[in-house]
């Protein structure tokens, strides 16, 4: 066997899926990006990779029949459409500057398409793993469904651009620094008028048909003249809560996990651990028992909702004894007679059971 027969016979397709949550650094985001709206959802599906234990980037082998799905692409001649974006977006470059330096990188550090084989492989480059890896501070995290259906450049932007922004609820430009972050051409759009009804408009209204968050606009003026915007941001509600009840309805209990947010690894050791059947009822259960939309992390309560059978003791009410056995059992943070848990609690179950999976996952591999 050949030396490239081995390597392709040891590196594994990757899954992709929209409901994978795509994370960035602050500073990536609002750094001006010169990508087509496909060249930014191929950026998103290889971010949305990325795991939270990756010390390195790590090479993916991607279906280019799944990368034209994820780019809306359903023409019959997907596969050519993918390798001319991909082969654009390895010339393209980020320059992000900083006090102390000036860093010009390629997105990718490699890219190859395999004719006749249906997959691509790609990599970031090493230089961006500040920005897309191990992120612990001032980073944004969205799910890649959110920006699959934008289909223009500057929708894309725009979301991420206030997203960032979200728990402010308020981002404010100047007219000439929103046109560099959007990197709208010299003559584009040269009268504001135009910029607001082919590039503000258009957004605000992909963003509350396509998107969880929408917003509102201030105009900045000096005398008469409109030097900059205000975007007042919130969420959008009714998309949130439309996409998460009416999909998860139809789905496996592992898609329905990780539309939730929760990581594809943990996800699976809970349907391994637990049961399809508890891991549904209690993802169910949250949606319609609680008003998701003022639980800020989702993840970590649908974790305490499944390890804890909140459903099972919505529809069966435990005993006294019962109750007093199961504080014997469970960690001191917990306490069943509270309908009600804090969202500290939530960080700190969804901790703990965490661990808990590591060190099983851990035992069944044979490692101390």
């Amino acid at each position: 066997m050949s030396m490239d027969s081995e390597q392709l016979s040891l590196l594994e397709t990757s899954t992709v899926s929209s409901e994978y949550i795509v994370s960035q650094s602050n500073e990536l985001i609002s750094t001006p990006q010169d990508l087509t709206a496909n060249e930014k959802k191929i950026i998103f599906t290889l971010a949305s990779l990325v795991q939270p234990e990756d010390e390195n980037f790590r090479t993916h082998r991607i279906r280019v029949k799944d990368l034209a799905d994820m780019m809306g692409i359903v023409s019959s001649n997907f596969y050519k459409k993918v390798e001319e974006t991909v082969t654009e977006l390895q010339k393209k470059t980020v320059v992000i500057q900083s006090d102390k330096s000036k860093l010009v990188v390629n997105w990718l550090s490699s890219s190859e398409y395999f004719r006749g084989k249906g997959f691509v492989e790609l990599e970031f480059s090493e230089k961006l793993r500040p920005y897309l890896l191990d992120l612990k501070r001032n980073y944004t995290g969205f799910k890649l469904t959110n920006v699959l259906s934008l289909q223009s450049a500057y929708s894309v932007r725009i979301y991420e651009l206030l997203k960032s922004f979200e728990k402010l609820k308020k981002r404010s430009f100047s007219i000439e620094e929103l046109r560099e972050l959007l990197v709208v051409p010299p003559n584009a759009y040269r009268y504001y008028a135009n910029l607001k009804s082919k590039v503000i408009n258009k957004a605000k209204k992909d963003l509350e048909e396509k998107t969880d968050i929408k917003f509102e606009i201030e105009e900045i003026k000096k005398g008469k003249k409109v030097v900059g915007v205000t975007f007042y941001i919130e969420r959008n509600d009714t998309f949130f809560s439309e996409v998460l009840i009416n999909d998860t309805e139809e789905e496996g209990a592992y898609l329905s996990a990780i539309r939730m947010g929760i990581r594809p690894n943990v996800a699976k050791l809970l349907v391994d651990e637990y049961s399809e059947e508890r891991v549904k009822n209690n993802i169910g259960y949250v949606l319609k028992q609680k008003n998701v939309q003022d639980i800020e992390n989702l993840s970590g309560y649908v974790v305490t909702a499944i390890k804890e059978d909140f459903y099972l003791k919505d529809v069966k009410p435990a005993t006294k004894l019962k109750r007093n056995v199961r504080r014997n059992i469970l960690p001191k943070w917990t306490d069943d007679t509270n309908d009600e848990t804090s969202i500290t609690s939530n960080d700190k179950a969804a901790l703990e059971f965490q661990e808990m999976l590591e060190a099983l996952r851990k035992s069944k591999e044979g490692r101390p």
